[in-house]
């Protein structure tokens, strides 16, 4: 899944009690693929805090893409798929919850 696409920026929005704005980071390392999953492991890299990792999973699913990750391990997040006109990059958008989710995966 998103083969050569090995740069993944996560935007977190949050609504959940404070509201928060964060940027993570993906550790190219930890990037593990199959036909029907993408899974990686992410640091924090705005704002500067310490700040545990943080793991995420996207699978392929019948009705579409969803995210899972360890900040809600009981939930899944429905995702939306948009291409630049190159197919160099593509957005995965979270649909509208409390929480606000933007992936950017780029070559």
């Amino acid at each position: 899944m998103f083969d050569g696409l090995n740069y993944i920026t996560l935007y977190w929005l949050s609504g959940f009690g404070e509201p928060k704005y964060e940027i993570w980071e993906a550790k190219k390392a930890s990037i593990s693929r199959t036909q029907a999953s993408l899974s990686f492991s992410l640091y924090l890299a705005w704002p500067l805090e310490v700040a545990d990792e943080g793991h995420v999973i996207i699978r392929k699913k019948e009705s579409g893409l969803t995210l899972e990750t360890d900040w809600f391990p009981e939930e899944e997040f429905d995702l939306q798929t948009f291409y630049s006109q190159d197919h160099q990059e593509i957005f995965l958008k979270g649909t509208f919850e409390r929480e606000n989710i933007f992936i950017h995966f780029h070559k």
